[in-house]
């Protein structure tokens, strides 16, 4: 299931394609799992993904992105929705002395990659909606 609040109707609408999409892109088989996505207003990040309970997930997008930015921190957040599910992302705080440290972590290489991926595959299906 999907729930998509804040933002404006047209943002909610496109956000709730987006993270459908992403779902069947990345998880196809998966059946039971609960996806809260807000549009909300952001201070220091474009998007995150919190694991709440069993296959149940809180995601934050920053509504006051556009474009490819607003898509890319989509399908950049359903990859660890992906990688939680599946074991390969543990969702306990880890700290990182630099951004470089970060950036170099697994999960954030294959989540970085596959928000591009995903994007050209959104593209090619001739979706053309406006945020």
């Amino acid at each position: 299931m999907i729930f998509v609040e804040g933002g404006r109707s047209k943002q909610r609408s496109l956000t709730y394609k987006l993270v459908s999409f992403a779902w069947m892109q990345l998880m196809p088989r998966i059946t039971k799992c609960e996806l809260n996505v807000t549009l909300r207003n952001m201070k220091v990040y474009h998007g995150t993904c919190l694991d709440m309970d069993t296959r149940e997930f809180q995601i934050d997008i920053d509504r006051k992105l556009k474009g490819d930015d607003f898509i890319t921190t989509i399908f950049h957040e359903m990859v660890h929705v992906k990688q939680i599910i599946r074991g390969e992302l543990w969702t306990e705080c880890n700290f990182y002395k630099t951004h470089e440290e970060y950036m170099s972590q697994p999960h954030e290489i294959e989540a970085y990659h596959m928000q591009e991926v995903l994007l050209e595959r959104w593209r090619n299906r001739n979706v053309k909606e406006k945020v």
